[in-house]
């Protein structure tokens, strides 16, 4: 009887057969791998490489070159030894289904690789895939980071170490040896690169090894820390050179504590404050600014307190800061502040002022809601509030619609400025509606109100309340004088405002 023993499992028999005093033998080309008992260990070194091994009765023999040599186990029968065998053979099939198992699963890690390739074009990071020593996958962050394109360095004549700096070569090379030694496993560190226009950067990267295609690739992620790096080495110095250079940046720069006081700042934040440098030392913002809000003082120490426990940094945080000026908006990016002996001793904070950039916006979203002439609404946010109220509870709802008649002949006969001063006064009597009432202007010579939770009589009481306000009005003014008419409609749960809209306009006649 023979038995097939595959190669690649040889070792594990090697072991066995030490025990049971066998040797494993590899048969040729169409010949079985066998094993022979030997007494003589000495003997087996000498056994060729195609060497058959048989058995017969209780003496097992092993077959070389047409001679049989017959050798006896002293120890045990030939049916344990072949029942052992049997064991091998079950562990052999083990490991065969462990195996395809494996492969099943590499080949679905290397499609969903394949897929995610295509999510990742966009991020603020630099992103690279390495597989079989090339580049496999680079986003447009990392095309411009390097000046290069995907079709220049994803081949497989470009040297990914030739983005690499000649003195951190070494070290990313070991780096990456000891990360592709585990399964799935990561590595974070800092290197210097070279542009392809030979500007040196310094980068923060983040790799993770995984199983992808045939192989492992190398999924990796770039940040530009150029400016960081300038920041720590500047810290090396003498504190008084580290001032010069923090004076010399226009962004806002400070360093605080683990309590969160001021231990450092250069002049650009001491002059965003409006206080000078020797009075914001050894301060909190607390301490600095008394009447600052609670919550706003909790937000700002735990945005510290993040950066100091994890020492991740934490950008493009948007909040508000207070200055002897009054509140400014910033935008801050915050990373770890180490000591000498490397531990994290504080936060170093750079922050943008944006507050021409935040009432810029503020100025774009009232513009776009309301009346530039009366300050009232405009008709795109009465709109938007009828669909909003249409899904409330607040019905009944009524509309109240005020028309200045006679805006057309004004303008003919007293000019454009006259018509714009009576639409100024129509918005004026408008505030004698409730504070929950929408009030615009929908139209070049219509003002409309939303009254909620109100019946038809209450939306008359609000146009007896205009017609007396324009009575009042009108004795302190002189001609022209405008020439209103009102119109009002209710709506019921379920109906539609834009209907009770036109049904009050209908009824200014």
């Amino acid at each position: 009887m023979f038995y097939l023993i595959q190669r690649r499992f040889t070792n594990l028999y090697c072991e066995q057969a030490r025990r049971l005093s066998i040797t494993m033998c590899h048969a040729g080309e169409g010949r079985h791998p066998v094993i022979s008992l030997c007494k003589d260990l000495d003997s087996r070194r000498s056994l060729p490489s195609n060497a058959l091994v048989g058995g017969g009765n209780d003496n097992l023999f092993f077959e070389s070159k047409g001679r049989f040599i017959i050798m006896k186990d002293e120890h045990k029968t030939k049916k344990v030894l072949i029942e052992e065998l049997n064991s091998l053979r079950m562990r052999v099939a083990e490991l065969e289904q462990s195996e395809a198992a494996w492969k099943e699963t590499h080949g679905d890690i290397s499609e969903r690789m394949g897929h995610y390739f295509t999510l990742v074009d966009q991020p603020d990071d630099a992103i690279f895939v390495i597989f079989d020593r090339k580049f496999e996958f680079i986003n447009q962050r990392f095309e411009d980071l390097f000046s290069v394109t995907a079709d220049e360095v994803c081949n497989s004549d470009y040297n990914p170490l030739t983005l690499i700096a000649p003195e951190s070569r070494d070290f990313v090379i070991e780096q990456i040896k000891r990360g592709s030694r585990g399964t799935f496993s990561s590595k974070q560190f800092e290197f210097a690169a070279i542009t392809k226009d030979s500007r040196k950067i310094e980068c923060e990267s983040t790799v993770i090894f995984i199983p992808y295609k045939w192989g492992v690739a190398i999924h990796g992620i770039l940040r530009n820390v150029t400016v960081r790096k300038r920041i720590d080495e500047e810290l090396r110095r003498e504190r008084s050179d580290l001032q010069l250079v923090l004076n010399s940046i226009p962004t806002s720069i400070y360093y605080t504590d683990r309590n969160h006081r001021f231990i450092q700042i250069n002049e650009a934040f001491s002059k965003s404050l409006g206080l000078p440098m020797e009075a914001i030392l050894e301060k909190t913002i607390a301490e600095l600014f008394p009447n600052l809000p609670t919550h706003q003082v909790i937000h700002y120490e735990k945005e510290n307190n993040y950066v100091i426990s994890t020492n991740h940094s934490k950008r493009g945080i948007i909040e508000m800061y207070p200055s002897s000026r009054g509140h400014r908006w910033i935008q801050t990016d915050k990373m770890s502040y180490r000591g000498d002996d490397g531990s994290v001793i504080g936060v170093i904070s750079l922050s943008v002022d944006i507050n021409e950039f935040r009432e810029t916006e503020e100025k774009l979203w009232y513009l776009s809601f309301h009346d530039v002439l009366t300050g009232l609404y405009n008709r795109a946010y009465f709109e938007e509030e009828m669909v909003r109220h249409v899904l409330g509870r607040l019905f009944p709802i009524s509309i109240v619609v005020v028309t200045l008649d006679n805006l057309i002949l004004v303008n003919k006969s007293d000019g454009i400025e006259a018509g714009n001063e009576l639409l100024k006064r129509i918005a004026r009597l408008m505030k004698v509606f409730r504070s929950e009432d929408i009030v615009a202007r929908i139209g070049g010579n219509k003002f409309a109100a939303i009254l909620p939770l109100s019946d038809e009589t209450i939306g008359e009481q609000s146009i007896t309340r205009l017609k007396n306000a324009f009575t009042a009005q009108s004795k302190d003014h002189q001609d022209p004088q405008p020439v209103l008419s009102f119109g009002i409609a209710t709506g019921a749960k379920g109906c539609h405002l834009a209907d009770i809209l036109r049904e009050a306009e209908e009824s200014t006649g």
